[in-house]
C-alpha cells in the first residue's frame, strides 16, 4: 500500500509529538523528584530547652543527685575536670560535620546550632545516669537534647576514659603495692594467710540480645553472647579485687558464653602472670591470686580443692577450702553489687569491630551448657562448667612450661600452713 505524501510528514510529526512528550514527563519527573528530595533533606530542629547539671542539681538537691548519678556532686565536677581534655577531643573525633575545602587560616566557623552547643558537663551526666540505669527517653528532655546525643554522650565518655591513663586499671607491678595488698588480706584471715595478693571472680555483664548486624561487626555470632547456664545474654568479666572490694584489674573480652578459665586465659593479665608478674616478699610464699573452681590451679592461682567436703580424710583441706573462701568474700560482695544494680535494666550492647574477642585469636568461647559441639583445644577440654574433672595428664601437660620450676604449687603451702596451724573450719551449733 502505498501513501502520500501528506500522510507521512503526519505520521512524523506525531512520532516527534509523542517523543517531546515524553521528555517533558521525564524532565517534569526529574524536577518533581529533586524538589521531594530536597523537602525530604531539610531538617527542621525541634527547639528544646538546654539545661545545666547545676539545674538538675538545684532539682534533685545533693542525696537524690547522688543516688541518680552514683556519686556526690563535688566528684562528679572533680571527674569531669579529670576528663574535660579527653572529653573534648572525643567529641570532635565523632562530630559528624567534616570541613572540606577552604583555605587555610580564613575565617572558618562550624554550621550553627539551633539550640545552643551541648556542654561537656551535660554529656558526663548523661553518660552516668545511662550507666546507672537511666533510660535515653527520660534523660533527652531532663537535659533538652535529642536522644541521638544521649547515645553520643556515652560513647564520647566511654572514649575519653579509655584514653585517660589516669583512669587504666591493671594490676600493680611493684612489690610495695602487692605488699599492701596482701596486708589487707592476712588482717581479712583468721589463721593470717600471708601471700593472697587479690581474689578473682568472673560476671556476667546482662545485655540486650545483640542485633545480627552488631554480632556480624564483632565476628562472632550471636549465640555467642549467651549464657546457657544464666539463660541471659551478656558479656563475661574477669575482675581481680582487693580485700575491700577495690577492682585491681578488669577484663571485658569474651561473650557471656565463655567460661572463666577461657576469659582469663585471654586476658592481658594472665600473659603478665605468666611472665613473673607476681612478686615474692623475702622468705615468704610467692604472692597469689586466689579464685575459685572455674580457674585452673598454678604457680600463680591458689584455687580450693574439689570434693573434699564432708569427707574425714580430707578434713585438713576442707579446713583450706573454709578460709580460702574467707577471702574470696570481697569479690563475691563486688559481683552481688552489680547484680544489685543491673538486675532490672540489662545494658544495650552496641559492638564495633574490635570490641569482643573470636576464636581467630587463638582461644575457643566455650558454652555454658551441655553443647559441646565446638572444637575445644586438648588442653583446655573439660566436662563441665568448672576445671577439676580435667584428666591431670592434660592439666600437667597444660602447666608444665609455666610450673615446671616449682616443687610444691601455692594451693600445697597454704593448705600445710592451715593444716600445721590447726586452723580448723568452725562448727555450726545449731539450736534445737
Amino acid at each position: 500500500m502505498h501513501t502520500t505524501p501528506e500522510l507521512q510528514r503526519d505520521e512524523d510529526d506525531g512520532k516527534a509529538i509523542t517523543v517531546v512528550r515524553a521528555i517533558l514527563l521525564a524532565v517534569a519527573k526529574t524536577i518533581e523528584d529533586d524538589d521531594l528530595r530536597v523537602a525530604r533533606s531539610r531538617r527542621f530542629a525541634i527547639l528544646r530547652q538546654r539545661r545545666t547539671v547545676h539545674q538538675i542539681h538545684g532539682c534533685l538537691g545533693a542525696r537524690y543527685f547522688c543516688l541518680a548519678y552514683r556519686m556526690s556532686f563535688d566528684s562528679f565536677w572533680t571527674l569531669h575536670a579529670n576528663l574535660l581534655p579527653h572529653i573534648v577531643t572525643a567529641s570532635r573525633g565523632m562530630r559528624s560535620y567534616r570541613k572540606v575545602g577552604g583555605r587555610v587560616g580564613g575565617n572558618y566557623v562550624l554550621p550553627p546550632i539551633p539550640n545552643g552547643e551541648i556542654t561537656t558537663s551535660v554529656r558526663l551526666a548523661c553518660a552516668l545516669r545511662y550507666f546507672a540505669g537511666g533510660c535515653p527517653y527520660d534523660i533527652a528532655p531532663l537535659y533538652g537534647v535529642a536522644i541521638s546525643e544521649v547515645h553520643l554522650s556515652v560513647w564520647v565518655i566511654v572514649y575519653a576514659i579509655n584514653s585517660c591513663d589516669q583512669f587504666a586499671i591493671s594490676y600493680p607491678e611493684s612489690l610495695e603495692e602487692q605488699r599492701k595488698i596482701a596486708r589487707g588480706f592476712q588482717n581479712a584471715s583468721t589463721p593470717g594467710i600471708p601471700n593472697c595478693a587479690g581474689a578473682i571472680d568472673g560476671i556476667l555483664i546482662w545485655t540486650l540480645k545483640p542485633s545480627l548486624k552488631d554480632a556480624n561487626k564483632s565476628g562472632i555470632g550471636q549465640k555467642k553472647f549467651l549464657c546457657g547456664r544464666k539463660n541471659k545474654f551478656g558479656l563475661n568479666c574477669q575482675a581481680v579485687s582487693d580485700c575491700r572490694g577495690h577492682i585491681l584489674d578488669i577484663s571485658i573480652n569474651y561473650g557471656g558464653s565463655s567460661s572463666d578459665c577461657i576469659a582469663f586465659e585471654g586476658s592481658d593479665l594472665y600473659h603478665r602472670l605468666q611472665n613473673g608478674l607476681m612478686k615474692k616478699d623475702g622468705n615468704k610464699p610467692r604472692f597469689v591470686l586466689f579464685g575459685d573452681n572455674a580457674y585452673l590451679n598454678s604457680s600463680f592461682m591458689a584455687t580450693p580443692y574439689p570434693n573434699v567436703s564432708g569427707d574425714p580424710n580430707k578434713k585438713t583441706k576442707d579446713d583450706y577450702n573454709f578460709y580460702h573462701s574467707q577471702l574470696r568474700e570481697s569479690n563475691v560482695h563486688l559481683a552481688c553489687l552489680y547484680n544489685d544494680m543491673s538486675d532490672d535494666v540489662p545494658l544495650s550492647l552496641n559492638t564495633d569491630e574490635n570490641f569482643i574477642m573470636n576464636d581467630t585469636n587463638g582461644y575457643v568461647e566455650l558454652t555454658g551448657d551441655d553443647d559441646h559441639d565446638i572444637n575445644v583445644p586438648i588442653d583446655l577440654m573439660h566436662v563441665g562448667h568448672h576445671f577439676d574433672d580435667v584428666p591431670r595428664n592434660v592439666l600437667v601437660q597444660h602447666r608444665y612450661t609455666l610450673d615446671q620450676c616449682e616443687d610444691v604449687l601455692p594451693r600445697e603451702e597454704l593448705h600445710n600452713f592451715v593444716a600445721s596451724g590447726h586452723w580448723a573450719r568452725p562448727s555450726l551449733h545449731r539450736g534445737k
